[in-house]
């Protein structure tokens, strides 16, 4: 992702336009009808977790993204 983005931008590009993600990842992120980031961090850590169509391998992969990026304190529990 490009270093010029600002948070706003991050939250809001489509997840289909942003690298980092697993083709997994992004399937099921469509099938749930999460478009951007907002999307699934609105929810809270609580919430998406008990989403069972992405699952658990879905839900670490949106844990060490957010981690890697120290974006983590977006997903509040």
């Amino acid at each position: 992702m490009a270093e010029s983005l600002s948070l706003t931008d991050v939250l809001h590009l489509p997840i289909a336009h942003m690298p980092g993600w697993s083709n997994t990842f992004r399937a099921r992120c469509r099938a749930c009808r999460f478009t951007t980031l907002q999307d699934i961090v609105s929810l809270g850590a609580a919430e998406v977790s008990r989403i069972k169509y992405l699952g658990p391998d879905c839900f670490r992969e949106l844990v060490d993204f957010l981690h890697e990026r120290e974006l983590l304190l977006l997903l509040p529990h």
